[in-house]
């Protein structure tokens, strides 16, 4: 039998600041609830007292013991059940009025529902209601239904997404016949010009204020004119995999949910530059105590092999190894496919050995190692998740219960929110705070209002 496996959270005894750095979008917001409404540790706690046993995982995702979805899922829907909670299948909210309750005094919530009969005949009826919680995730009906009501809405744009790069893989190209090949840790960046922001900030709403993510500005000199052009470069960090379309693994997929929008903007069509040993780069800054730029420090190290091993063929194999920093790694810091495949773009021959190279040919080398340009044609999608980058703006939300500033009674949460994360149990943490929180916040509301 097929079983669905199903992250639930992620690793509640990491640090918060770590767990918050893994949210583009929303991090700001979320401290609160994680520090006081609905926590990690509440999640936690919420799961294993009604059954469901955690375990952690070595990169950080929970899984319940069972590997199984199903057993998430019936922990809620009988909690729901315990709790008295009507299911209503096969209703169809077609839309959300907020008008005057013609049998009392105040304003409520009009839905109009439609349904069929055994017949296909279709039904359409109205109810009122004193409180709505939208719980729609990134489908657009809760999206409509929140711009109706008055919301300004961050446009959805697709996060978490493997990067294709079809001319790179297909035959006879650099990397024809890589698919496999992965590396402990290596850094992707994007350089984002000042256009490419324009275009990605033109939305049908303000844009909430970014999340923090490791961005670096600088100014570049237009060539031939006087006027400068600011540029930024959006990079992160993590496992890299080659694949048959292009690039995919965790360095990736977090490189897509902090750059979202800036791959939007130009179409997945862009260069990223690659730098495949970051790793052995810090270990030569922390522990060897060698200053200068990654390309410095790697032409440098290379062209030491020019004495150390001068009869050495420089397409056998990467002659560099992590000594000291703790790493996954215990053989040469690039994986010999790779390698032999770097020299190939560095326009170095087979058959060159290292004591015949010059020192051209170990600059082009070192900045195929820590820069190579890799152009992206596509976005492809990672298995069959989807996570979008966009939602309520959150400047509209009161954090405090997932009540709207705008419609009272009306509350939100996961996905609908402009709130998203990277791959590894962070959107679900997201869902179980804001919806414990928004579902509390909705009885509150209705018991205040000697409605319930």
């Amino acid at each position: 039998m097929y079983q669905q496996y199903y992250t639930v959270m992620h690793d509640r005894t990491k640090p918060l600041p770590q767990i918050l750095s893994s949210y583009p979008r929303g991090s700001k917001e979320l401290r609160g609830l994680y520090t006081r409404r609905f926590t990690p540790n509440d999640a936690y706690d919420w799961f294993t007292s009604r059954g469901v046993q955690l375990k952690t995982e070595s990169d950080g995702r929970m899984f319940p013991d069972t590997d199984d979805s199903q057993t998430i899922i019936d922990a809620i829907a009988n909690a729901a059940i315990r709790s008295g909670v009507r299911l209503r299948l096969k209703e169809k909210v077609e839309n959300v009025k907020w008008r005057e309750n013609h049998n009392d005094k105040g304003k409520c919530f009009a839905l109009k529902l439609s349904s069929k009969t055994q017949s296909q005949e279709r039904i359409i009826n109205e109810e009122v209601f004193d409180a709505v919680v939208l719980a729609t995730g990134s489908f657009p009906v809760g999206l409509d239904i929140a711009r109706s009501l008055g919301h300004k809405i961050v446009m959805p744009v697709p996060s978490l997404f493997t990067l294709d790069a079809k001319d790179l893989v297909k035959e006879n190209g650099l990397f024809h016949g890589l698919a496999g090949v992965s590396l402990p840790w290596a850094r992707l960046s994007l350089t984002v010009t000042d256009d490419m922001k324009s275009s990605s900030d033109l939305l049908p709403c303000d844009e909430t204020e970014r999340s923090e993510t490791k961005i670096t500005s600088n100014i570049q000199e237009k060539k031939g004119r006087g006027a400068k052009k600011k540029s930024s470069s959006i990079s992160q960090e993590g496992p890299l995999l080659i694949t048959h379309h292009g690039l995919s693994g965790p360095a990736t997929l977090r490189l897509s949910a902090f750059a979202a929008r800036e791959f939007h903007a130009v179409n997945y069509r862009c260069k990223v530059h690659v730098h495949f040993c970051p790793k052995w780069e810090e270990e030569q800054r922390l522990v060897n105590g060698i200053s200068g730029t990654g390309h410095a420090i790697l032409t440098d190290e290379l062209w030491k092999m020019t004495q150390l091993i001068p009869k050495r063929k420089i397409s056998t194999g990467c002659p560099l190894f992590m000594k000291k920093l703790e790493y996954e790694a215990s053989g040469p810091i690039i994986p010999k496919r790779l390698w032999s495949t770097l020299v190939e773009y560095s326009s170095i021959s087979t058959d060159m050995t290292w004591g015949n190279a010059s020192k051209s040919m170990i600059r082009s080398l070192a900045a195929a190692l820590t820069s190579f340009p890799l152009t992206v044609t596509s976005k492809g999608t990672f298995k069959e998740e989807f996570v979008t980058a966009g939602g309520i703006h959150l400047k509209e939300v009161h954090m405090t219960n997932m009540e709207s500033k705008i419609v009272p009674g009306l509350f939100m949460c996961g996905e609908v929110l402009d709130v998203d994360g990277v791959t590894g149990g962070f959107n679900f943490m997201n869902c179980w705070s804001t919806g414990f929180v928004a579902g509390e916040g909705a009885a509150e509301f209705c018991i205040e209002n000697n409605q319930c």
